[in-house]
């Protein structure tokens, strides 16, 4: 049988326990609570002086220096082809033979027309100087010298003009051998053996002096202000890069040759030129590629990695650790970029600790749903 006062002790420990429980439960809770919270760890980086370039970029085309096409002079068949499409010639190099039989006997009668003019041009000379005497004695009349003297200037003409046809018909026998105006790479052939061909016809072939390569690109005229007009980065005798189509940066920079003398008023653009060696012909006349030129930039500035930008609500932001490690946002004002680096302006300075890896993890942290651990970038 159970006592009252034994009651007592029993109900005073029943409650006892309860308060010590209630109170574990609470602590417990708290810790548990904040054991799960999640903890990461994000690489920090102090904000850096340097210097930053504003570099822009225009599209550009490449010309040979010399691009020219090989046109026939006279009419034929192709009778001999002497390339290989793609190869590279000089020049004087034999390209096409023109099938030539019609223009050795038209060479032929010239030279015989030639001759019989020499012939009657001698015979009027020796006419006029057999009259001479004759007339200055009054054995003839005025008149039959006059005629003799005027057959002369005739048969002088007619001689002349033979001598001009032998020349023309000499001429259009050497067409008929097509050779390479300028060394470079020749195309693909547009005609072949057995191919008719005429003056008023298609090129045969065109040929691209590809080493040195033409680079022209336009630029708005309010690019060439800011850069400094003929003053800037852009006039002639500076050097631009260029970005092939597979994203390289080639590895000969071009110099700007010069600069057109007005804006086009249909695109509001300003042409400019530039030349680039091209030893491996890697580049093709016709290909397009990226110019890019340095345009200005800012010294002693504040710079910090790309990747240390955050935006919120259209606002860019930088996550900074204060001496307890506790994150904070900070705005800042964005300015050029170079190498990965972006130029800032805030409320930071070179001994600021600022998260440069693991941005999202901080922004966590700031919301006080996740717990940092720091290590050096």
């Amino acid at each position: 049988m159970v006592t009252p006062s034994v009651k007592r002790r029993i109900h005073t420990i029943s409650v006892v326990a309860a308060l010590l429980l209630c109170t574990c439960g609470e602590d417990g809770g708290r810790r548990s609570a904040a054991a799960q919270l999640p903890t990461y760890v994000v690489q920090v980086a102090a904000p850096q002086i340097g210097d930053v370039s504003e570099y822009r970029e225009w599209i550009g085309q490449l010309y040979g220096l010399v691009s020219t096409d090989v046109q026939p002079q006279v009419r034929g068949y192709v009778k001999e082809r002497f390339f290989e499409n793609g190869a590279q010639v000089t020049a004087g190099q034999i390209l096409y033979k023109i099938e030539p039989t019609l223009y050795v006997q038209a060479l032929a009668e010239a030279t015989q027309r030639r001759a019989q003019a020499e012939a009657a041009e001698k015979e009027a000379a020796e006419h006029l100087a057999y009259n001479e005497p004759l007339v200055r004695s009054g054995a003839i009349s005025r008149m039959t010298y006059t005629d003799a003297r005027q057959q002369l200037l005739s048969a002088q003409a007619a001689l002349a003009a033979a001598r001009a046809a032998e020349d023309q018909a000499r001429t259009n026998l050497d067409y008929c051998t097509l050779r390479s105006p300028t060394t470079g790479l020749i195309g693909f052939a547009q005609a072949d053996v057995g191919s008719y061909v005429s003056p008023d016809g298609r090129s045969l072939v065109q040929i691209s002096q590809v080493d040195p390569l033409r680079v022209r690109f336009s630029i708005s005229a309010q690019d060439w202000l800011n850069q400094g007009g003929s003053d800037g980065s852009l006039r002639p005798g500076e050097t631009v890069e260029l970005i092939l189509p597979n994203g390289s940066t080639y590895e000969q920079p071009a110099t700007i040759e010069g600069v057109d003398n007005s804006v086009s008023s249909a695109t509001g653009a300003l042409m400019l030129e530039a030349r680039t060696p091209n030893p491996s012909a890697l580049l093709r006349p016709g290909m397009f590629v990226k110019v890019r030129a340095r345009v200005g930039g800012q010294k002693g500035v504040l710079l910090v990695p790309v990747g240390a930008i955050v935006s919120l609500q259209g606002k860019t932001m930088v996550v900074e650790l204060d001496p307890q490690g506790a994150a904070h946002l900070v705005p800042v004002e964005l300015g050029l970029q170079q190498q990965g680096l972006v130029a800032v302006k805030g409320e930071l300075s070179v001994r600021s600790q600022i998260v440069v890896r693991g941005t999202q993890q901080a922004l966590m942290a700031v919301d006080g749903r996740a717990v940092l651990r720091t290590s050096k970038q």
